[in-house]
Parts: structure tokens; C-alpha cells; sequence
């Protein structure tokens, strides 16, 4: 049920924008484009404890061919919670590893070079630490690190040649990612 609804509101937003005049920014081998922005309800965020978590994440994207790229990625995400009880948790997540996308301009036949859907996976590492305290004690409460995998399908709409927003919705880490992107080459 979510996967189609996801999918769903992809394919609205693509055909949403399907009509808009071009300008020249198409996505091409050689490009470099760097996103950085603010993700939404990060999935270990909870810390087993309920509530909701917000992060800072960028990546970068190196075409290699006019429908394929991949980079690295960085995210960071804080977690404090109090249940009022005096007890303090706090938790801190480091994401980082790689990513691959599939720009599909082209196939959905988009007939705009400013925008830019894409669709990926990722595969990484996350570092997570925390722990509570409770007015007396402070506990360690470490969830280890461990390999991270997931998936994701955005887009992305340039205002100009070098400068744009984009969004994703995704599984893995953050399900909700939105922010600025630049292209640098």
C-alpha cells in the first residue's frame, strides 16, 4: 500500500510538470551536482521511544552516462526526548556511504530540461550513539553501527542552469528529504 502510493504521487508530480517549456538544462554525462537539504522522520530516530526526528544531509552526483549517476552521502541526525519523567534521551546518527540514480527524463519522455526525476538506491554505513539520563544515573544506550540500505525516487526542478530544489520521498533513511541542489559542472 505505501510502495503505491509513493509511486503514485511520483508519477503525478511527473505529469504534472510534463508541459513546461524548456530552457537548455538537461541532465547529461559529466555532470556534477551537489544537494544539500533537510530530512524528515529519520528511521532510528525514535530510539525505540516514539516521536520524531529531523536531519542535515548532502550528496553529490557524478553522471556517467546522460541517464545514470552515482556519489557519496553524508547525514547527520540529533535526537533528544524526554518521556517526563526526568529522563533525558539523547541519540546521535552519522549516515554516510553511496548512491546510485537513474534519471528518467528521457524515457517518461519529459519534455522540460528543468526538471528531473530521478529514482535510486543507496548503500551505507550508520554510526549511531546515546543514551538517557535519568536525574541519577547516566546510561549508555549504544545501538551499534551497522550497514544501511535503501531506497529513494525524487526530482528535481532547476530555476536556473546552476541552481534548483529538489524532494524525495524514500525507504532507509529519511522518508521525507527536500532541499537545494547546484550544478557545478
Amino acid at each position: 500500500m505505501k510502495k503505491s502510493y509513493i509511486l503514485s504521487l511520483f508519477c503525478a508530480m511527473c505529469l504534472m510538470f510534463a508541459h513546461v517549456d524548456s530552457f537548455g538544462q538537461e541532465f547529461q554525462k559529466g555532470d556534477v551536482i551537489l544537494s544539500t537539504g533537510l530530512g524528515l522522520g529519520y528511521y532510528y530516530g525514535g530510539g525505540g521511544y516514539g516521536g520524531f526526528a529531523a536531519g542535515l544531509g548532502v550528496n553529490a552526483e557524478f553522471s556517467i552516462t546522460d541517464e545514470i549517476a552515482i556519489g557519496p552521502y553524508l547525514a547527520f541526525t540529533r535526537r533528544s526526548y524526554n518521556p517526563g519523567v526526568g529522563d533525558d534521551y539523547n541519540y546521535t546518527f552519522v549516515d554516510f556511504g553511496a548512491r546510485g540514480s537513474y534519471h528518467f527524463g528521457k524515457l517518461l519522455k519529459v519534455n522540460t530540461d528543468q526538471f528531473d526525476p530521478y529514482a535510486g538506491a543507496f548503500l551505507g554505513f550508520v554510526s549511531t550513539s546515546g543514551g538517557y539520563d535519568d536525574g541519577i544515573y547516566d546510561y549508555y544506550d549504544n545501538y551499534g553501527s551497522r550497514v544501511q540500505v535503501g531506497v529513494y525516487a525524487g526530482a528535481r526542478w532547476f530555476f536556473s542552469e546552476k541552481f534548483g530544489v529538489f524532494g524525495e520521498v524514500g525507504v532507509g533513511m529519511f522518508p521525507i528529504f527536500a532541499g537545494v541542489t547546484f550544478k557545478l559542472k
